[in-house]
C-alpha cells in the first residue's frame, strides 16, 4: 500500500504535465487571438491606405493623359494651321494657273485677271473666316472679297498693331523664295482693343508676278482644336464610374459625363455640407496649379445617387481649362466588409485548428503522462518491497534507525524521480514552443509532431548538455559601451603586426587617447579588415617600401580615423563598388566579397558613423606616394581636442 504522500506524489508526476500542456495551449491560443486582432486591424488599415493611394494616383494618371493629350494638340494647333493655310493658297495657284493656262492665247490679261478674282472673290473656307486675297509685287491690292473699295490702291504702307508694314514684309519675303509665311498682330472687328496672332501664307503667281495668299487668326483655328479635344474628352471613360470633366475658368462646363451639363455654368454649385464644388474647381486650376478636392458628389453614375468624391484637378493656363476626374470613397466600404469576411473566416479556421492541434498533444501527453506514471508506480512498489525486506531482516536495528534508513531511501528516489523527470518537463517547454513558433510561419502537420516527440524523447538528455556546453558560445554579447581608442590598435597591433612584420610592411601610428561608444569587438573587426585588405595589396605588387598610416583628428564635432597605405590605390572602375556585397578583386580561394561591405554595416548601422574610401597622393620623407585611405567618422559626444 502507498501512502498518502507516496499517492500525491503519483497524481503530481501523472497530471502535471497535462496541466502544462494546457496552460501553455491556452497561453498560445490567447496569444495568436490578441495577434490576429491586431493584424485584422492593420489589414483593414493599410487597405484603406492603399486604396485611396492607389486611386488617387489612377486619378491623377487620368488627368494628366488628357492634360498631355491637350498640350499636344495646342503645340501642333499653329503647325496644322499653316499647312491648311498652304493647302488652301496651293488651291487657289492652281485654280489661277488653270485659269491663265486656258485663255492666255485667247483673251487680254485684264480679261484673264478678272476672270481670276471673279472665280477666287467668293471661296470661303474654315467656317467662312477664310478668304483670298491678291496683291501686286508693287504694293497694290489686285483683290480683297472682304472689302472690295481697297482693290487697285496701294497697301504698301499697311502697318500691324505693333508697326510692322504687314505688305512689306510679304514682298521682302517672297524676293527670295516663291512662297512663305508671314505672322502679323491685327484686331478683329468684333474686338478691335485686343491685339491678336494671325499667321498668313502668300505665294507668287509667276504668269504676272502677282501674290496670292490668306491668313486665320490663330485663336480662331484653336477653337476648332478644342471642340476636337473636347469631344475626345467626352468618350473617356475608365473603370465602372470614372470619367474626365472639364471646367472653363467662369464655371461654364465644357465637357461632362451627363451631355446635360455640357454649356451650363456650374459656378454657383455646392454639395450638401456647402462646399462650392465648381468655384473651388475652378481656384484650384488657376495658373496651371494642381491638387486632389474631396466632396460629396450630386450623382454617383453606377447608383445615380450622391457620394463622397475625391477629385483631382490640373489646369490648363493657356486656355483657362480645369482638367478633373476623382472616385468615390464608398467603394472602400464595400472592400473593407469583404476582407473583413475573408480575415475572419481565416482567422475562425486558424482558431480551430489550432483546437484540434492542442487536443491532439493533449492527448499525446495524456498517454505518455499515463504510461511514465505506471512505471513509477512499479518502480515505488518494487522499492518498497526491498525496503520492508531489508527491516525484515534488520530487526535487532532499532525503529530511529529504520526510521532514517527508510527516510534516506526516500530521499534517494525523489532525486531519482526528479532526475528523470527534468527531461520530460524540458520537452514539454521546448516542444510548446517550438510548435508556436511553427504555427506563427508555416501549418503544422501531424507527422512533425509525431516526429518531434520521439525525437525528443530519445535526444533530450543530449540536448540538454549541447544547451550548457554552447550556452556562451552562441551568445553574441553584442552590448554597445564606451571602449578607448588607442587600448583598440593595441589589440590590433597584438593580432597583426607580426604578419605585417613579416611581409616588411611598416605601421606609422599616430593615436589619440580619446573614448567611443558602441561594440568594441565589431570595431576591432572592422580595422582588422581595412589592415588585411592593405596587406593583401601588397602581397600582389613589388614596392622598395611598405607603409601603412593610422592617424587619429578630432575635431569640434567629429573623431575622424585614417588609415592609408602606399600599395597604389584602387582602380578607378572599381572604387565605387569596393562596399558591395560579395564584390572582390581576389581569387576565389582568397575572398568573398564581403569584408568591405560588412564593415561598412558595422560602421554606418551599428555604430551610426560613417566609412567611405578614396586614393589620394602625399608626401613622405621627401617621397610621393599613392594609396587608398579609408575614413572613418565619428560624432564626437566628447568635445575633446588634441
Amino acid at each position: 500500500m502507498l501512502s498518502k504522500k507516496e499517492i500525491k506524489l503519483i497524481k503530481f508526476i501523472k497530471y502535471t504535465p497535462i496541466f502544462i500542456v494546457g496552460i501553455i495551449c491556452l497561453i498560445i491560443t490567447t496569444l495568436l487571438s490578441i495577434e490576429k486582432n491586431i493584424s485584422l486591424k492593420q489589414d483593414l488599415e493599410n487597405l484603406q491606405k492603399d486604396y485611396l493611394e492607389k486611386n488617387r494616383e489612377i486619378i491623377k494618371n487620368e488627368v494628366q493623359k488628357v492634360f498631355d493629350y491637350i498640350e499636344h494638340k495646342k503645340l501642333n494647333s499653329e503647325e496644322d494651321l499653316r499647312k491648311n493655310l498652304k493647302a488652301r493658297v496651293e488651291e487657289a495657284s492652281s485654280l489661277a494657273n488653270y485659269i491663265y493656262e486656258k485663255y492666255k492665247d485667247k483673251e487680254s490679261k485684264e480679261q484673264i485677271i478678272n476672270r481670276i478674282k471673279d472665280s477666287l472673290r467668293a471661296i470661303r473656307f474654315n467656317d467662312n473666316r477664310g478668304y483670298f486675297y491678291i496683291n501686286s509685287m508693287e504694293g497694290i491690292n489686285i483683290l480683297h472679297p472682304i472689302n472690295p473699295e481697297f482693290e487697285n490702291k496701294s497697301a504698301i504702307n499697311y502697318k500691324d498693331s505693333f508697326g510692322n508694314f504687314v505688305l512689306q514684309d510679304v514682298i521682302k519675303n517672297l524676293k527670295n523664295k516663291k512662297e512663305s509665311f508671314t505672322t502679323i498682330y491685327w484686331q478683329k472687328p468684333e474686338n478691335p482693343n485686343r491685339q491678336y496672332k494671325k499667321i498668313t501664307f502668300n505665294k507668287i503667281f509667276e504668269p504676272y508676278n502677282f501674290i496670292i495668299g490668306t491668313g486665320e487668326y490663330l485663336n480662331d483655328f484653336e477653337n476648332i482644336t478644342k471642340e476636337e479635344v473636347l469631344s475626345y474628352v467626352s468618350t473617356i471613360k475608365y473603370d465602372k464610374n470614372g470619367y474626365v470633366f472639364v471646367v472653363d475658368k467662369d464655371g461654364l462646363y465644357l465637357s461632362h459625363l451627363d451631355k446635360s451639363y455640357n454649356g451650363l455654368n456650374r459656378i454657383e454649385l455646392k454639395d450638401k455640407n456647402g462646399f462650392m464644388i465648381t468655384k473651388e474647381i475652378v481656384e484650384l486650376a488657376k495658373n496651371g496649379n494642381s491638387g486632389y478636392l474631396k466632396y460629396i458628389a450630386t450623382v454617383k453614375p453606377e447608383t445615380k445617387l450622391s457620394s463622397e468624391k475625391i477629385t483631382y484637378v490640373k489646369g490648363f493656363k493657356d486656355w483657362d481649362w480645369a482638367i478633373a476626374t476623382g472616385f468615390y470613397t464608398d467603394e472602400l466600404e464595400k472592400q473593407i466588409i469583404e476582407k473583413q469576411i475573408q480575415i475572419k473566416d481565416r482567422y475562425t479556421k486558424n482558431l480551430i485548428n489550432l483546437f484540434l492541434i492542442s487536443l491532439f498533444l493533449t492527448a499525446i501527453f495524456l498517454v505518455i503522462s499515463f504510461y511514465i506514471s505506471k512505471k513509477f508506480e512499479k518502480r515505488f512498489y518494487k522499492y518498497k518491497d526491498q525496503v520492508f525486506s531489508y527491516i525484515k531482516k534488520s530487526r535487532e536495528k532499532d525503529t530511529i534507525l529504520a526510521q532514517q534508513s527508510k527516510m534516506a531511501a526516500m530521499g534517494e528516489m525523489l532525486e531519482n524521480i526528479a532526475h528523470q523527470w527534468r527531461q520530460p518537463l524540458s520537452t514539454i517547454s521546448t516542444i510548446s514552443t517550438g510548435i508556436k513558433i511553427q504555427y506563427e510561419y508555416s501549418e503544422i502537420k501531424k507527422e512533425e509532431v509525431i516526429k518531434s516527440m520521439n525525437t525528443i524523447a530519445t535526444t533530450t538528455k543530449y540536448l540538454s548538455q549541447t544547451i550548457d556546453d554552447f550556452r556562451d558560445y552562441f551568445n553574441p554579447k553584442k552590448e554597445a559601451r564606451d571602449f578607448n581608442l588607442r587600448n583598440v590598435f593595441e589589440k590590433v597591433s597584438d593580432l597583426l603586426e607580426p604578419q605585417l612584420h613579416l611581409k616588411d610592411i611598416q605601421v606609422i601610428k599616430d593615436i589619440d587617447d580619446v573614448t567611443i561608444f558602441g561594440m568594441e569587438n565589431e570595431f576591432l573587426q572592422v580595422i582588422i579588415n581595412i589592415l588585411n585588405n592593405s596587406k593583401d595589396e601588397f602581397e600582389r605588387k613589388e614596392f622598395e617600401k611598405k607603409y601603412i598610416f593610422i592617424d587619429t583628428k578630432i575635431t569640434r564635432d567629429e573623431i575622424i580615423i585614417s588609415i592609408k597605405d602606399n600599395a597604389g590605390g584602387i582602380e578607378k572602375d572599381i572604387i565605387n563598388r569596393v562596399f558591395e556585397p560579395y564584390f572582390t578583386t581576389k581569387f576565389k580561394s582568397k575572398g568573398t566579397g564581403i569584408g568591405l561591405y560588412m564593415s561598412k554595416e558595422i560602421i554606418e548601422k551599428h555604430m551610426k558613423g560613417n566609412l567611405s574610401v578614396k586614393n589620394e597622393n602625399y608626401l613622405y620623407k621627401e617621397n610621393n606616394y599613392a594609396g587608398a585611405n579609408f575614413s572613418i567618422i565619428f560624432p564626437n559626444k566628447q568635445k575633446i581636442f588634441k
